[in-house]
């Protein structure tokens, strides 16, 4: 009776996370079926993690999984003290010189072999040498946001204007946990784990330029990856992590529209071509984009977050407005239209007003790096039940978050399209350690209990993939 309850309740949940790919009728069919079934065998049962292992081999499993996160807890010390140590020396995309010495020194401390691929980034590799190989993934970039959150001044940032604000010390300190903890087992391993430290999340593609330096191409090759985001909001508090099948995070791209008038006296706007006006109409007329021409069922955005135009004195007209912001999409056909749809906007716009129209989706940032653009984040549905299962063997199926799509993205999402892998929220919320705050605000406090879970999943997730690939 217990077996047949497991079966429905995770063929529920597979066509649950996997809905998107199912013809419609067919899914309401067979939820109307598995529902009738659960219903008539879940008075007659009640299974936990410990009630579903029957058998010699599922108790021994469980018992390993219980061990991984054992051995975590073993590391959470060490790795609240780098995350701490990592914090006060910020550093902004491909600039992280600091943050890899530190990644470096620690795995030569721990005997671990690694290479340089796109430096800074670092990849690492422990293991029998042989397949099956997965990668395990931590950015390590922070943002150029001023701290000013309410943990102890000696601990907070020491570089003025960057901050770890969203999270990626702790990134970085849980991969190194994982890899310490990895490395004290590594005869027992059944394969290749492949630990990739990188540059460059925050808008410079650090994953896509790995990928094209090597990172693909490595021998044995990689089958599959896993990446933690820390997640700070309330649908997963922290003790909690949330994952889903197919898309989780959007595509996401930077828009920068210049245009270009004839400046003159305020007073005389007739005269003059005014580029403010110009601007402000397409403000409004680029909303249109998802209000009036996107399908209300298919999410997409396009926010206009900056607006620069004219000089000091109010009574002159400028030369030249310049217009920036963000488009996102979950879909990746909307998000590849919304490109075509924006610049279209901008010059009919801009020829209205008399304006030269300059568009460009690749904007430079005031370091001088381009920003570029991601891919929606797509986990494919067995690593993604892979990483949902061995969680709930670690912490408990109420720990294990169902979560929606989101609009913020993750150049992860190169990875996911590389190799099926999956991308796991690490819940972080947390009113009494103060983390309520959101990523990317100066204010933001990543709750430093969670860290070990976080080691327990990468170091879970390889071990298992390892050992049974998406059969388990």
């Amino acid at each position: 009776m217990k077996n047949l309850y497991l079966i429905i309740r995770n063929a529920w949940r597979s066509i649950h996370d996997d809905r998107a790919r199912f013809d419609p009728t067919v899914d309401m069919k067979l939820r109307a079926v598995l529902l009738l079934a659960a219903i008539c065998v879940a008075p007659h049962v009640a299974v936990s993690a410990d009630d579903a292992c029957a058998d010699e081999t599922c108790a021994s499993h469980l018992n390993d999984l219980r061990g991984v996160l054992a051995n975590a807890e073993d590391v959470a010390d060490y790795v609240v003290r780098l995350r701490r140590e990592l914090h006060l020396q910020p550093e902004l995309m491909w600039t992280e010189h600091e943050t890899s010495a530190v990644v470096k020194r620690e795995l030569t401390a721990m005997g671990v072999s690694f290479e340089e691929i796109s430096a800074p980034g670092v990849v690492a590799t422990i293991g029998s040498g042989s397949a099956p190989v997965v990668a395990l993934r931590a950015d390590m970039d922070a943002l150029p946001v001023t701290e000013e959150s309410d943990i102890p001044l000696e601990r907070r940032s020491q570089i003025p204007g960057k901050m770890h604000a969203c999270g990626h010390d702790g990134h970085t300190a849980m991969l190194l946990g994982a890899a310490k903890v990895l490395k004290s087992v590594e005869p027992q391993l059944r394969g290749t784990v492949r630990l990739v430290f990188q540059p460059a999340e925050e808008g410079g593609a650090g994953a896509r330029r790995m990928l094209e330096d090597g990172l693909r191409d490595m021998t044995p090759p990689i089958e599959s990856s896993f990446a933690l985001h820390n997640w700070p909001y309330p649908e997963t508090p922290s003790g909690t992590v949330g994952t889903r099948s197919g898309t989780i995070m959007a595509g996401s791209g930077s828009f920068e529209i210049t245009f270009t008038g004839a400046g003159g006296h305020a007073a005389v706007p007739h005269k003059n071509v005014d580029v403010v006006v110009c601007g402000a109409a397409t403000v409004m007329a680029t909303q249109t984009i998802v209000s009036r021409l996107t399908d209300p069922l298919d999410s997409a955005l396009v926010s206009t977050t900056i607006f620069k135009a004219g000089g000091e004195a109010s009574n002159v007209m400028g030369d030249v407005a310049v217009l920036a912001g963000t488009f996102r999409a979950l879909d990746k056909r909307t998000f590849e239209w919304l490109h075509g749809r924006i610049e279209h906007v901008a010059k009919l716009t801009g020829a209205a007003h008399g304006c030269d129209v300059d568009v460009d989706f690749f904007p430079v940032t005031s370091n001088g790096v381009r920003r570029e653009e991601y891919p929606p984040t797509v986990n494919d549905v067995k690593a993604a039940v892979l990483a949902s299962s061995v969680a709930a063997s670690m912490f408990g199926d109420d720990a294990v978050v169902d979560v929606s799509p989101v609009m913020p993205a993750e150049d992860f999402s190169f990875f996911a399209e590389e190799w099926p892998s999956a991308m796991m929220w690490l819940g972080a919320y947390n009113v009494t350690a103060g983390s309520t705050w959101p990523l990317h605000s100066g204010k933001y406090v990543l709750d430093e209990s969670v860290l070990h879970r976080g080691v327990a999943m990468h170091v879970a997730y390889a071990t298992e993939y390892m050992s049974t690939g998406f059969r388990g």
